[in-house]
């Protein structure tokens, strides 16, 4: 599995709600009875988790005075490129469109709920340019 992000969040209902409303589905079942903590998909693959900000404070103490939020961002590759920018644009600031790099590969990002940014890119162009032969 590559990286996940964990993301800490102030409001677990209102983040599983936006995220459903992008594409997202949520799976919260393997969470113990009062751990608020829930599992991120994407076209039906893992991609990440939302966890309540007062939880992860409790399991990872070195974070209590940690700010919600980083200076940063996190990638999400998806089959349907357009799709997911037309759903995405419709519940979310967009901050940055649609561009494509030197690579040939499409992205846009977007701000959430918690302000954390999220970088779409185009699985396709990817997997059919330089980068998806070197690392596919």
């Amino acid at each position: 599995m590559p990286f996940a992000p964990c993301l800490s969040v102030k409001d677990t209902a209102a983040s599983i709600a936006f995220y459903k409303q992008l594409g997202f589905d949520v799976d919260s079942s393997t969470a113990r009875p009062g751990d608020d903590i829930h599992m991120l998909l994407y076209q039906g693959g893992f991609c990440g988790m939302l966890y309540s900000n007062d939880d992860l404070k409790n399991w990872l103490p070195v974070l209590a005075e940690t700010p919600i939020g980083f200076a940063g961002m996190f990638y999400l590759g998806v089959d349907d490129f357009d799709g997911a920018h037309d759903l995405i644009a419709r519940h979310a600031e967009i901050t940055k469109d649609t561009d494509t790099d030197h690579t040939g590969q499409r992205m846009f990002y977007f701000r959430d709920l918690d302000g954390y940014v999220i970088g779409i890119n185009d699985q396709a162009a990817l997997q059919a340019g330089a980068l998806g032969e070197k690392y596919a």
